[in-house]
């Protein structure tokens, strides 16, 4: 019965039509949560306490990505590893799995909260918090840290909805969040006038409402995940788990230590007002795109299912889908961005109001947004390589793309082009990322089925 039920989602045959309606949800999911942090950080933060503020919540962004590639690794590699073994038939061997790593997850997320905690002004002194950014750096650390493992475990219980058969629980999850948060912003902001330490009050009862929900849904047995007994075998399991989720780890790695170079690059350009202005369009940047990584999440598991049933031909057919669709829509996004600029900025900052703020947030959006144009096809790619069980191409790709060479033009283009410079970084290290991309694809073309001939070798770890 389990394994019928489980043809029936993502082991069924999609065609290019149902592929994109089953993955749906986890796009508009993504997409709800990028309107949801908008809302948040530009009409409650921006408007209500100031753009100083907004630059305290996003000087945090680097430690805390590091802290999200701990929850990733587990996340990304059992979902991985939970879906392949679905494919092969061991549906009980895949839920005692998740309930093993989910338990992993939360003490190791304990553990690295309990140091933040401990060590939190000397890292936020290390991120490049100046002092008139430290007390609000201080306050809202704290609430995000202290409730660190909860928010995460509600994250790894997101990626698994897909694997469960229900990727439409991550829109309704997305939406409740998303209200929560915003209703309780206009509580703590505009009506009580709290600040920073509402946002923080906000986001953290947002983030537990999210992960309880979870709970619930795997703990109903109607489900094609659940929570069961352990799997006694941790450590195959957990060596299994790391192999394909490290490459997420170094994922965030990277982005967290080139996120750290362009905080440090544009606070001695542009000061706060430039660390303003950059905080701005990576949220614009985000909401526009973020649809790109709801589809390479929610797809990922279908690779998964069908390399565990060793089905070459859905394989090929299911990644030149891809392929079709993330070319086709990154461009529409381009588009947007460029045509709607000055409305979106104004989500954030009044032209009448900060003119100096707002004209610099422009000339970033007319550069910047290039990115997405190959951004989405990257993300996929790693995303791809993982569910092949190859996390050693994965993490290739996420190193080269969000570490070497997004600090290497961060580094560069500022000295030649100013401020400009910070704004192309994106955009240049992702061209070059795509081709590197493109040669580790090209090298696995006959391992994985992406010719035309569909030769399909399935070779783990082939980079």
């Amino acid at each position: 019965m389990e394994q019928e039920q489980n043809v029936n989602k993502i082991g069924q045959d999609f065609s290019f039509g149902k592929l994109i309606k089953f993955l749906l949800p986890t796009m508009i999911t993504q997409f709800f949560f990028s309107v949801f942090k908008t809302v948040d950080d530009g009409l409650f933060v921006t408007n209500y306490v100031g753009t100083n503020a907004l630059s305290s919540i996003n000087i945090l962004f680097p430690y805390m990505i590091i802290t999200d590639a701990v929850v990733f690794v587990f996340a990304s590699g059992a979902a991985a590893v939970c879906s392949r073994k679905m494919g092969e038939g061991k549906q009980e061997e895949a839920k005692r799995s998740f309930t093993t790593i989910t338990l992993m997850a939360f003490i190791c997320l304990a553990v690295v909260s309990t140091f933040s905690l401990i060590f939190q002004k000397p890292i936020l002194r290390l991120l490049g918090a100046t002092d008139i950014l430290m007390d609000d750096c201080v306050t809202y650390s704290t609430y995000m840290w202290l409730f660190q493992p909860i928010a995460s475990i509600g994250v790894m219980f997101d990626m698994f909805y897909a694997t469960a058969g229900k990727p439409v629980m991550s829109l309704i999850t997305a939406v409740i969040n998303g209200f929560t948060n915003i209703i309780f912003d206009y509580i703590f902001i505009v009506r009580m006038q709290l600040g920073v330490l509402g946002a923080a009050y906000a986001t953290t009862i947002g983030n537990t409402v999210f992960t309880l929900i979870g709970v619930i849904f795997y703990m109903n047995r109607k489900h094609e995940i659940y929570f069961m007994k352990p799997w006694p075998h941790i450590g195959t399991l957990t060596k299994d788990v790391f192999s394909v989720g490290m490459a997420q780890f170094f994922n965030h790695i990277a982005i967290s230590v080139s996120s750290y170079i362009s905080n440090i690059m544009i606070l001695k350009i542009g000061g706060e007002d430039g660390l303003a202005a950059y905080s701005i369009i990576g949220y614009l940047q985000w909401l526009v795109g973020s649809a790109m990584g709801g589809y390479a999440d929610g797809v990922s598991s279908i690779f998964s299912f069908n390399y565990g049933a060793g089905n070459k031909e859905r394989i090929h057919r299911y990644f030149w889908y891809s392929v079709k669709f993330l070319f086709t829509a990154s461009a529409a996004l381009v588009g947007i961005c460029l045509i709607f600029a000055k409305p979106l900025i104004s989500i954030y900052v009044q032209e009448a109001k900060d003119p100096e703020i707002f004209n610099m947030v422009y000339r970033g959006m007319m550069i910047s947004p290039w990115c997405i144009l190959f951004s989405g096809f990257g993300m996929f790619s790693a995303r791809f390589f993982t569910a092949m069980n190859n996390g050693k191409a994965a993490a290739f790709i996420s190193f080269m793309r969000n570490g070497v060479l997004i600090t290497i033009v961060t580094l560069v283009l500022p000295i030649l082009l100013g401020i400009d410079g910070i704004w192309a970084s994106a955009p240049v290290s992702e061209l070059l990322g795509f081709f590197t991309v493109f040669w580790i694809l090209w090298r696995n073309k006959d391992n994985y089925a992406l010719g035309k001939d569909q030769t399909a070798l399935l070779i783990d770890n082939k980079v």
